[in-house]
């Protein structure tokens, strides 16, 4: 089985799909998340199918600031 791919994100769009009745659920990643991206957007290409695991994030801070992993403030998206 190959590692998880971990990464934090705010959900951007959830909607359901017309053609299928399917649930797509779009999220925000920040922009230091370029290798959970490629790893994401590999799963993509080759068709593989995941599960997904959601948990809280606990370095949200109030307002639209989190701690990145060195400690510091930076600002997130809150969806467009």
């Amino acid at each position: 089985m190959a590692d998880a791919i971990i990464f934090q994100a705010t959900v951007y769009k959830v909607q359901t799909l017309a053609t299928d009745l399917g649930v797509r659920v779009t999220f925000d990643l920040p922009e230091d998340a370029i290798p959970q991206m490629a790893m994401l957007a590999e799963c993509k290409r080759q068709g593989v199918y995941l599960t997904v695991t959601a948990t809280a994030y606990d370095g949200l801070i109030a307002g639209n600031e989190q701690d990145d992993d060195k400690g510091r403030k930076r600002k997130i998206s809150k969806g467009r």
